[in-house]
């Protein structure tokens, strides 16, 4: 601790070594199974650890003399890290089984269409309508049948090697019209 203090990061090593397995057992059984996809014990050793160099370094930890002092602390570090992101992560704005629960039962737009809507894999007549004259509207707005055709056939899932192959034009020909349409879509789409 003593090194650490000095300002030798070398000495981070050896309590690295002693501490992180001990660490990443307590938090696994700290850790509710739902969030280790997005958090776990790993992250959770890698950040307290984080926070305890910078406190010593910065001389803002307590007195450490003994390994005993120092786990204890580690583990104070340790559970705040995980209090907090379970809060985080519980948050009505994040929290993922709100969110699924929500689009599944209440459908995107609060329509109660959600679990409705994934009845069938083939689309609504009025979907079906709406994408086709989306479409329309969207190939109207570019301003030859070049364009037209580049967009199509990248629609149609075709990389640009492909698309330039097909239409016997360069690849950097059709990156440039791609290019192109994409800023008559995307002026359009900010308009209106």
């Amino acid at each position: 601790m003593r090194q650490l203090q000095q300002g030798e990061a070398a000495a981070a090593g050896p309590l690295w070594d002693h501490f992180c397995r001990r660490l990443t057992q307590l938090a696994r059984g700290r850790l509710p199974r739902g969030i280790r996809g997005v958090y776990d014990e790993d992250d959770v050793a890698n950040s307290a650890f984080h926070s305890l160099f910078a406190a010593v370094q910065q001389q803002r930890a307590a007195a450490l003399d003994d390994r005993d002092s120092l786990w204890r602390l580690l583990v104070v570090i340790a559970e705040r890290k995980i209090s907090n992101r379970l809060r985080d992560e519980r948050a009505a704005k994040r929290d993922v089984q709100r969110t699924v629960a929500s689009a599944c039962f209440d459908g995107l737009d609060g329509d109660g269409a959600g679990l409705d809507m994934l009845a069938s894999r083939e689309p609504t007549p009025d979907f079906a309508c709406e994408v086709a004259e989306t479409c329309d509207g969207l190939m109207s707005q570019l301003g030859d049948d070049t364009l037209r055709e580049i967009a199509r056939l990248r629609l149609e899932n075709f990389a640009p090697i492909e698309i330039a192959s097909k239409l016997n034009v360069t690849r950097r020909t059709v990156h440039r019209k791609l290019l192109e349409i994409r800023k008559v879509w995307g002026d359009k789409t900010e308009d209106g």
